[in-house]
């Protein structure tokens, strides 16, 4: 039985079990029973089957440890995995403050003034002087240094 398939079986879920289970699966790929493409393919797929359930898992282990009482502001442990429920993604909203908005006014200008500049930049071919108009001065414009990384797109058919 390889890696992936005997994750269900663990009686305990724990960081340094998520290390030495990725290690193992990276061990079957190095010796070559399991071959890279196919365990890739098989991650993203499962990637994107937690993704899916997870949200709506979470929504319900809320509701589920309503059930405890105080006990699930502390921690309700299964399988070595502590569940907690706590206040997440807090958001404050300042739009009822004029003093708040004419700066955020004058950041999201000076946002789009950069945006800008940074479109004009990308298409540049070389180093360019310009003038500003409404200044005189000469300004030197630089293209953007590009950098980038090379990965594997992976695409699950529909």
């Amino acid at each position: 039985m390889n890696t992936l398939q005997q994750t269900k079986g663990y009686e305990i879920y724990s960081k340094s079990q998520v290390k030495t289970t990725a290690q193992s699966l990276l061990n079957e790929v190095q010796e070559g029973s399991i071959d890279t493409l196919s365990t890739l393919a098989h991650l993203e797929f499962m990637a994107q089957v937690i993704e899916l359930a997870k949200e709506e898992l979470r929504q319900k282990a809320v509701a589920e440890l309503d059930l405890y009482g105080a006990e699930a502001k502390i921690g309700v442990v299964r399988h070595g995995v502590t569940f907690q429920q706590r206040e997440v993604g807090v958001r404050y909203n300042f739009d009822n403050t004029p003093s708040w908005n004419q700066i955020k006014a004058k950041e999201d200008a000076i946002a789009s003034e950069r945006k800008e500049l940074e479109e004009q930049l990308k298409v540049l071919k070389g180093k360019q002087t310009i003038l500003d108009e409404s200044t005189g001065e000469l300004i030197e414009m630089n293209p953007p240094i590009k950098t980038s990384k090379t990965s594997v797109a992976i695409t699950l058919s529909k």
